[in-house]
Order: structure tokens, then C-alpha cells, then sequence
């Protein structure tokens, strides 16, 4: 009879004496160790290649220096940062595409008074001081000393032919430099108004980048959460085939997953029309109309508070409905922000939305994916809630680590009747998925067990004999969205008898 211990390296023909140990592991349960990624564009000053992944990143100096100061990629950091403190935060640096940069201007009339200067750009308060016997040449050179102060994803110049005028330049070319914020304060004191500034807004930019060819350079590292800030149709097609069930990293042969998080700016019917168009349970889209916050750091910001709370159970069974979007500004015109009726036409096409505080802070709402419909056609919301897309990874994982450190080095037979630790079946198998399913629900990640032990089926191929398939029908845990109340009035309550019934 085979001896019921098993070893690797220990012969058992050993003939000599006389203690031998080897070291081995027992196997863990699976925990996450989820990398968010920040796929942005970098400028040539910045050392990192493009196209390639570069990371953990340590520090805001780390990432101006390999992907420039005032690039994209290094705000993107910034904001990630803040909203996910702790997390391991990666980047894929991406080369500008071909086109144009977006460019904008202020010009400025003197305002013949001594006080504060303030313009904002990018969403953040560009102070400066103007003396009363500054002319227009002058405020404006001393605009674009501060503006060039904080090193933004804009470079600004004074114009040579009218030396009143500040040109604003986005650093990267692409369409991703149109709408950035340029206006004059008007929530505080300020000597700059209307009358003396004049803005034009930042257009003419063009090219998307092509995300195909560095999406493959990626290779088999897993990246659970992808946040960039393209949401045309180009890259979305392009992280929809990169994370597909068929042939990506949701497929059965890479077992990689992922979820990409974008964000857009437009009105209702356009981000409708959007969502429409879409049916990809691996795509979050933010929107907003306006925002003086950047798309880039809105989806940045977004996929840091989702790698913060979904990485982990309990927590990714919990809504991410209050959270708060730090460093992101809402629409400055309080018509803009959505209201409950848009938000329900955005998340029944698939666009994620937020709500705002009375002293201005942004909170997650809720984030929902452009799934919409099964692949016949058929109407379909079990993918709907991102919840389930990362419960869907950790069920995933924690099922093949389970199974692998229990039967990763065994024979398969029918029938076991002396208990061969070197030997398991269909049913040992089984038995070791039941068990499993236990602790997700234990973890809060799946519930009713016992359903799951009647319905789940393990059993040998019939056609490969070195082969077992499984049916698993897991029961994911929900979020409370929704606590609906009838409230009844009542004048006052009575008994049947007619008599006046006081409630306890």
C-alpha cells in the first residue's frame, strides 16, 4: 500500500540514516493584490518609454520625472493618490497621437486698481497681484508667471503681436486638450471680471492615440483596475477586445481580468447616446457635463476610490454609492449638475454619475457598467453593478486557488476506496468547491451555500479522461440601492371595534 504521506524531493528508496525534512507549502487561501494602472499621455522630458508599464510609482516627484512635469500622467498620479492612499499605483505611458494640441487664450485690460488677480485654470485658482498702474502687457506677463508656476497640463505664453493677450497651450497634442477650464473667478474677490478679461476657450485639438498595438505590450501582469482618460469609440473598441471574455483577459485561457474606467463630458443626450451604443461589462464611463476638474483626473480619481473599496471582501459586496471623489470639482453652474431624472436615463444606458454636496464635494452616486444586453439580444442586468464584475474576480480566483493547492499535483480516478492522498476524484473535487463556496460566503462575497451545495455539478469528462468540468452557480452578494417606503397617513388609528387604538 502507497504510504498516505506525500513527498517532493524526499526519495523513497532512501537508505540513509537519518532525519530528513523537506520544506514545503501548504497552500493559502487566495487573497488580492490588486495594481490599478493609469494609462495617460507623457511628454518627451519624461524618462519612462512609452508603451511601456512603469511602476510602482513612490511619489508625485517620481512621476514628474518619468513622464514629465505637467504631463497628463503625472496629474493622473496626483489624483489617484489622494483618493487611494495606500494602493499600488502603476502607469502606462502613452506617446501623443498625431494632430493638434488645444490651445486657448486670456486677454486682459488694465484693471486701474491694486488687489488680487485670479483666473482659474484646470479647476484650480491661479492668484497674482495687479497694481493700479499696471497696464494690460503687464497683467498679463504676470499671468503667465503664475499660470507657468504650477506646472499644469498647459503652457502658458505671452502673444508677440498683442502683448495684452496670454496664449494657453495644452502640452500633449490630441483632442484630450479641448474644454479645459479657462475663466475668470467669480466666487471670490477679484479686481479681473468680464469687462476687463476676455476668454477664449481651449479648442483645435485633434488625434486620439491608438491603444491596440500598447495594449498587447502588457503581457501577463494583472492590472485590476485601468483608468484612462479616452472614451471615444477607437479606445473603448480597443480595451473592450483587450479585456474580452473571448479572446482577452476575461477569457478562460488568460484568467487575467480587469475593468476599465473612463470619464466623459457632455450633455444628457450625448452621454445617453453613448451609453446606448455601448455593451461591455468591463467599461465604466463617468460623466459629467462640465467640470473644471480634467476627464483625465475625473477617471483617475474614480478608478482610485474603486481599487480602495473593491479590492477586498466584505467591502467590494458594499455600494460605493457617498464616497467622496477628492480633488474633483463639480460644474460651476449648479444647472449643470445632474439631477435624479438624468441620473436614472444615464444608468439605464450604462453611464456612471455622482451627486454634490451643498459645499461642493463630488460623490460617487453610482458606477455601473455599459452592459446592458446578453449576447442573443436579450435584456440583461446581471453585470450591470461593477460590484459584480470584482466579486466576479475574487470568486474566480479564490475557486482556482482552492482547487490548485489542494489537487494541483494528483491522479484522477473514479473511486479512491483506500484514500491515496496521491489520488482524488470528481467527488473529492466537489467537496473541496463546496467547502470554498463556504468561506466566500463566510467572506461576504456569495450567500446561500447550501443552494450552491445542491445545484453545483463536478464530474470527470466523459470523451478526456484526464479531465474534470464543473458547474458553479454562484449567488453574488447585492448592494442595498434602493429602499422603497409606502407611507401611509392616518388621522388616527382604530380597532376594528371602532374603539381608538393607541400603537406602542
Amino acid at each position: 500500500m502507497a504510504s498516505d504521506v506525500l513527498f517532493n524531493n524526499i526519495p523513497g528508496n532512501l537508505l540513509v540514516p537519518f532525519f530528513f525534512a523537506e520544506i514545503n507549502s501548504g497552500g493559502s487561501p487566495y487573497t488580492n493584490q490588486p495594481k490599478l494602472l493609469l494609462v495617460g499621455p507623457k511628454l518627451a522630458a519624461g524618462t519612462a518609454p512609452a508603451g511601456a508599464v512603469y511602476g510602482p510609482i513612490q511619489s508625485a516627484s517620481e512621476a514628474d520625472a518619468k513622464f514629465g512635469v505637467g504631463s497628463v500622467l503625472a496629474w493622473m498620479y496626483r489624483i489617484a493618490r489622494r483618493n487611494a492612499p495606500f494602493q499600488p499605483l502603476w502607469a502606462f505611458p502613452q506617446g501623443d497621437p498625431a494632430g493638434a494640441a488645444a490651445a486657448g487664450s486670456i486677454t486682459f485690460q488694465a484693471p486701474g486698481v491694486t488687489g488680487a488677480a485670479i483666473v482659474q485654470v484646470l479647476g484650480r485658482d491661479v492668484p497674482f497681484q495687479v497694481n493700479a498702474g499696471d497696464n494690460a502687457s503687464t497683467v498679463a506677463a504676470n499671468a503667465v508667471i503664475a499660470i507657468n508656476a504650477l506646472s499644469l497640463p498647459v503652457t502658458a505664453a505671452q502673444d508677440g503681436t498683442t502683448p495684452a493677450k496670454v496664449n494657453l497651450t495644452c502640452r500633449h497634442v490630441g483632442a484630450i486638450g479641448n474644454g479645459l477650464e479657462l475663466q475668470v473667478a467669480t466666487d471670490q474677490s477679484n479686481v479681473l471680471t468680464s469687462t476687463n478679461t476676455t476668454v477664449a476657450a481651449m479648442t483645435g485639438g485633434s488625434g486620439v492615440p491608438t491603444l491596440t498595438t500598447a495594449l498587447a505590450n502588457l503581457g501577463d501582469d494583472e492590472y485590476d483596475y485601468i483608468a484612462s482618460p479616452y472614451a471615444d469609440t477607437s479606445s473603448l473598441n480597443a480595451l473592450r477586445d483587450f479585456l474580452s471574455d473571448s479572446a482577452g483577459r476575461w477569457s478562460p485561457m488568460q484568467q487575467l481580468y480587469g475593468h476599465h474606467q473612463s470619464a466623459l463630458f457632455g450633455n444628457l443626450s450625448s452621454l445617453v447616446t453613448l451609453g446606448h451604443s455601448r455593451n461591455d461589462q468591463h467599461a465604466s464611463i463617468m460623466g459629467s457635463q462640465v467640470s473644471p476638474t480634467p476627464v483625465w483626473e475625473w477617471a483617475a480619481a474614480v478608478a482610485a476610490k474603486e481599487a480602495a473599496h473593491l479590492s477586498t471582501a466584505p467591502e467590494m459586496s458594499r455600494p460605493l454609492r457617498s464616497l467622496p471623489l477628492d480633488g474633483v470639482l463639480p460644474p460651476r453652474d449648479r444647472s449643470l449638475w445632474f439631477d435624479k431624472t438624468d441620473r436614472q436615463a444615464l444608468y439605464a444606458d450604462g453611464i456612471s454619475c455622482y451627486t454634490v454636496d451643498l459645499d461642493g464635494t463630488v460623490r460617487i452616486d453610482r458606477i455601473v457598467t455599459t452592459y446592458k444586453q446578453s449576447a442573443v439580444g436579450v435584456p440583461d442586468s446581471t453585470f450591470r453593478a461593477i460590484n459584480t464584475m470584482f466579486q466576479s474576480m475574487f470568486v474566480a480566483r479564490y475557486m482556482r486557488s482552492a482547487v490548485s493547492n489542494r489537487h494541483g499535483r494528483q491522479g484522477l480516478v473514479d473511486d479512491n476506496p483506500y484514500n491515496l492522498s496521491e489520488l482524488t476524484t470528481a467527488s473529492d473535487i466537489r467537496d473541496t468547491v463546496v467547502h470554498a463556496y463556504e468561506d466566500l460566503v463566510a467572506l461576504g462575497v456569495a450567500e446561500n451555500a447550501d443552494v450552491f451545495a445542491q445545484y453545483v455539478v463536478v464530474q470527470r469528462d466523459p470523451n478526456y479522461a484526464n479531465r474534470v468540468n464543473g458547474y458553479l452557480p454562484i449567488d453574488v452578494v447585492n448592494q442595498l440601492d434602493i429602499f422603497a417606503a409606502n407611507i401611509t397617513i392616518f388621522e388616527q388609528y382604530r380597532t376594528a371595534s371602532g374603539a381608538v387604538a393607541i400603537p406602542a
